[in-house]
């Protein structure tokens, strides 16, 4: 869902001024931050302990999010390389959702599993709100609605 949001966010609706605004990675690490922090009622102990390990967590996933699409624009030669092609997204799936569970057992070490949970909810939340904003906004920009209706 993260790097949803972050693909999203840093896609530049055409029609877009060049010098208009961008996607500020940080800022939005920010305000990840400041969601999860309030969802969770984060102590600045329970914070320095978690975002660290959430944050690298995130960064290898985004890599491997960047694998995974790059694997998916590519352009196999026969069936062959479809098929190799194929096995080395679902193993880079496998590989992600590995890395969350691990970086989970990690994090619960550090922080309550009631406030995890509730951080990994509001993730959620926030990140849907991001996408529909997104979404409000380049509907707006060209006439529709959010749901793709006139």
């Amino acid at each position: 869902m993260f790097v949803l949001a972050a693909a999203v966010a840093t896609a530049q609706p055409e029609g877009q001024p060049q010098d208009a605004p961008r996607f500020d990675p940080q800022a939005f690490q920010q305000m990840v931050e400041k969601e999860l922090t309030k969802a969770g009622s984060l102590t600045t102990e329970e914070a320095q302990a978690f975002f660290p390990l959430y944050n690298d967590m995130r960064q290898k996933q985004r890599e491997m999010g960047r694998q995974i699409r790059d694997l998916k624009c590519s352009a196999p030669a026969d069936a062959k390389a479809a098929a190799a092609t194929i096995m080395k997204i679902k193993s880079l799936q496998v590989e992600m959702s590995e890395i969350e569970q691990d970086y989970y057992k990690r994090i619960l070490r550090k922080v309550p599993a009631e406030k995890v949970f509730r951080m990994m909810k509001a993730e959620d939340d926030f990140h849907r709100r991001m996408v529909r904003r997104s979404r409000g906004a380049s509907a707006k920009k060209d006439g529709r609605r959010h749901d793709g209706r006139q």
